[in-house]
């Protein structure tokens, strides 16, 4: 794939010990710091799982908390009582109240530079090691600042999921020079909000050719778009990968996959099925320590002064504004009518995200059909009382997500949808640490005139990054789920043959990948969606 020239290198500098770094920082980040490190620690003397995972006990209604965003039908609430973790102690909830506290840690962006991409690499890895704190990364990145990365980051990373084919629309239509756009990225609904001095607005939307080559960008702080070659070229590459991490961050990942699909299923099965109804039984692993998470996201990533709001450079109106608005913005849909929106079913290779993550779901969704209909027909289903109220709290979610009307296909394809987004989706949008090792792949601010993030924000995110990337209970782990079924053979027999279709599953993506780093033109491979990388849930 034809590319421009990469930017100049980055001589090098020789710098200071690493730690010289951590000093400098203010000090809410050291505490931050410190306070994960510490977590990390105790996290990993008594790792969860899955013979962590047991069979449901709590039912019926329990107290709700309402979001502090959105409006009337937009509003989000999440219960607090987890019959899987104790809520949390005293020691963290002071903890957390003293990060919080504008008086002793008020906002401030401080701005130092890295002397090179070189010092930051090296100061990560002596704060938070790879392989030790923190995950190494599934993909390797050489770079992200080329056209080609940026092809690669639209069809194969963290882009993928928003990519959509190029459609003219009145008042939206690119230049003429563009009009042969054929794939589009368009992540300027983040212009909206509001940002801190001395940051720039947030929002971009890329144009790629019928050969997925990046044609242009549409810079929306600037007005303007950008085409390669031109002086603004670079920046503009950068503020698409800003705005896509955050957008990804605020309204697929928190909003999205966290506080809408996993909390209402989650919710709807804790309040509705008896701990021995087959449906809570099916979805004990995939909600496993659900609601203590989302609630704890509330608590952390949420409010004023949070780790969201301290990380971007949105001010907290405008992130609070964000989040209400990204409500509105997610509609119900199962993989399939994802990929016909894509019109990218049989691209194999040359969209690999897509084609995993429609594998994947094929998976899951077989093994749903084979679990319900061990336990229920048709007529069951819709005479079933204990379903009919699940079904009934699901709808309790804002109108705008448009869950299905109630039917044995409309259960299977909604199970089979909440278990691809908390397994594999949750991948796609939550495991993003690979994407911030680097100043210069991406940041979650932007400053006029540089392409790298300052030392503050890298560490900010980082932080973020090691907090939510805990080892949690994983997907190829669950087995016979024994611990779940007790003695009722059935389910455990669909367990197990969901574990090795998997496993097959495992198999055929990491031959796929072997072809796809072979291919000279498109060197992508893909892990997101393989079956060994991923967690039973949204566990963290």
């Amino acid at each position: 794939m034809p590319d421009s020239p990469l930017p100049a290198s980055t001589a090098l500098v020789l710098y200071g010990a690493p730690s010289l770094r951590v000093k400098a920082l203010d000090g809410h980040t050291r505490l931050f710091l410190k306070m994960i490190k510490g977590a990390i620690k105790k996290w990993k003397s008594d790792l969860p799982t899955v013979d962590k995972v047991r069979p449901p006990r709590l039912w019926g209604k329990t107290e709700l908390k309402e979001l502090p965003f959105g409006s009337g039908g937009t509003q989000l609430h999440l219960p607090t009582l987890d019959e899987d973790w104790p809520p949390s102690d005293w020691k963290r909830k002071v903890m957390l109240g003293l990060l919080r506290n504008g008086w002793l840690f008020p906002v401030k962006d401080r701005g130092e530079a890295w002397v090179s991409a070189e010092e930051a690499r090296d100061t990560f890895q002596e704060i938070l090691p790879l392989g030790s704190y923190m995950a190494r990364p599934y993909h390797y990145w050489p770079e992200m600042r080329s056209d080609a990365a940026m092809s690669r980051l639209g069809f194969a990373g963290l882009g993928a999921l928003r990519m959509l084919p190029y459609k003219p629309a009145k008042g939206a239509e690119a230049p003429d020079d563009l009009a042969k756009a054929a794939w589009d990225h368009d992540i300027t609904f983040l212009s909206n909000y509001a940002v801190r001095e001395p940051f720039e607005r947030y929002g971009a939307r890329a144009l790629f050719d019928q050969d997925q080559r990046p044609i242009g960008i549409y810079w929306s702080h600037a007005s303007k778009w950008v085409r390669p070659g031109d002086a603004d070229w670079a920046h503009a590459k950068w503020v698409w990968r800003c705005s896509l991490m955050v957008g990804t961050t605020v309204a697929d990942h928190l909003v999205g996959v966290h506080w809408l699909i996993a909390n209402y299923v989650a919710t709807a099965a804790r309040v509705s099925l008896a701990p021995t109804h087959y449906l809570r039984m099916l979805l004990k692993p995939f909600t496993w320590r659900t609601i203590t998470i989302n609630a704890g996201a509330c608590e952390t990533l949420c409010p004023e002064r949070g780790f969201v709001h301290r990380a971007s450079a949105l001010t907290y109106d405008s992130l609070t504004q964000a989040f209400g608005d990204s409500v509105g913005l997610m509609r119900f849909h199962t993989v399939p009518e994802l990929v016909a929106r894509k019109g990218a079913e049989g691209m194999g290779n040359r969209f690999p995200w897509v084609t995993d993550a429609l594998e994947l779901y094929k998976v899951i969704r077989a093994f749903v059909v084979e679990y319900v209909e061990l336990y229920a027909t048709e007529e069951q289903i819709m005479a079933d009382v204990a379903l009919i109220d699940f079904w009934n709290h699901l709808n309790t979610a804002p109108a705008t997500v448009m869950f299905p009307g109630r039917s044995k296909e409309a259960v299977i394809n909604v199970l089979a949808q909440f278990i691809w987004s908390v397994t594999g989706l949750h991948e796609a949008v939550g495991t993003v640490h690979e994407y911030v090792l680097d100043p210069t792949f991406m940041g979650t601010k932007i400053r006029a005139g540089t392409e790298m993030a300052d030392v503050q924000a890298s560490m900010q995110y980082l932080l973020i990054m090691a907090l939510t990337g805990l080892q949690m209970p994983q997907l190829m782990d669950l087995g016979d789920a024994s611990g779940i079924f007790d003695a009722d053979h059935r389910g455990r027999a669909a367990f197990q043959r969901f574990h090795d279709e998997l496993a097959a599953l495992s198999k055929r993506i990491d031959t796929a990948n072997a072809e796809r780093l072979a291919d000279p033109e498109r060197p992508w491979p893909c892990q997101t969606f393989n079956p060994k990388n991923l967690e039973t849930g949204v566990s963290i």
